[in-house]
């Protein structure tokens, strides 16, 4: 799989995960697609006759260890980190799922893990990270704040830093369930992805384009957390003043220079969702599918839903990744 010449100079080529799906792959699920039954499920309201005969197939990550695809990543980065990285423990920040995947992977390195969560994280999260052995830290209202408090003890312990987004091995890493989902589904003619900072859509891009440099790449975010779609249209990193969403996961102020570099250069379009229709596709899941996820997990659906994208509307089959499942359970519990 070679990358196309003007994707050379981005900071994760199609190679690096490649390479990194050895690493991976022995330490998660390989999660399954569900063909959708619905055929119009790519048209809203006004859906012309194309989006009528569209077929959408799922990609079912939300069924991922730890609930989502963090822990390819996590997997990556650990297993590329230098000889005696470890010794002194692992840190990062996290509103749940990359925290969650960082402690999975640091049990299976031996390595020691301490998560920082923003004061808005559920309780829910906080109790699985301590079952698995993790050691958390409140500190910030969001996750940019938490990742501050991070890297200062990071510094001061030498501990390895894990960043969600930005770190290369994590790219990569992630990318590789855009590569599974192309081996079973290999007549897919678009992906539609999340993003949060935009590790997940830039892995899952590069690898995807340099298999098919025809395939159409539509990201989506919340429109009350849509920090890489301002950082498009200003062509630079722009850090919002506040975010309001009910999809914490996808709820960074900022992305990262790298996670811009590469949606600038793969992904075609970026559809914007309301809490609303998140609420919606998650109930349209449960009621149709009977399958539960977070609201980060059905925004690729919910955006493809809401007919908004010009990019999917001649597209006739279109991969949907349901990236996540970690509900706050005592918000649905009690």
């Amino acid at each position: 799989m070679t990358d196309p010449p003007g994707n050379a100079q981005l900071p994760v080529r199609a190679a690096d995960v490649e390479s990194a799906v050895a690493r991976v792959l022995p330490h998660v699920r390989h999660t399954p697609t569900l063909l959708l039954a619905d055929d119009g499920a790519g048209g809203g309201a006004g859906a012309g006759p194309a989006a009528r005969r569209q077929s959408v197939v799922l990609k079912l990550e939300q069924l991922q260890l730890g609930g989502s695809f963090k822990i390819r990543g996590a997997i990556n980065c650990l297993a590329l980190a230098p000889d005696g990285a470890l010794a002194h423990g692992v840190v990062t920040a996290s509103g749940g799922n990359h925290g969650i995947g960082v402690a999975l992977a640091a049990r299976r390195f031996g390595a020691a893990a301490t998560i920082f969560l923003p004061v808005t994280a559920p309780a829910s999260s906080e109790r699985l990270l301590a079952s698995l052995g993790a050691r958390t830290v409140r500190g910030g209202a969001a996750w940019d704040d938490a990742w501050a408090l991070c890297r200062k003890e990071a510094g001061e312990r030498g501990a390895l830093a894990v960043h969600p987004f930005e770190d290369p091995a994590v790219i990569a890493g992630q990318g590789t369930v855009g590569l599974e989902f192309l081996d079973d589904q290999p007549d897919l003619d678009a992906l539609v992805v999340a993003i949060g900072g935009g590790g997940l859509i830039a892995g899952v891009a590069v690898a995807a384009r340099a298999r098919r440099p025809d395939l159409c790449v539509v990201g989506v975010e919340p429109q009350g957390a849509a920090s890489m779609h301002a950082a498009l249209a200003a062509g630079r990193v722009v850090e919002l003043d506040a975010v309001r969403t009910i999809a914490g996961t996808l709820a960074p102020r900022a992305v990262g220079e790298n996670t811009l570099a590469m949606a600038r250069a793969l992904v075609d379009e970026i559809v914007l969702v309301s809490d609303d229709e998140l609420r919606a596709a998650m109930r349209r899941l449960w009621s149709e599918l009977r399958l539960l996820v977070e609201p980060a997990g059905a925004a690729a659906l919910a955006a493809l839903w809401s007919g908004r994208s010009r990019r999917l509307a001649d597209r006739r089959r279109v991969g949907v990744l349901l990236c996540g499942a970690n509900l706050d359970v005592d918000a649905v519990l009690g």
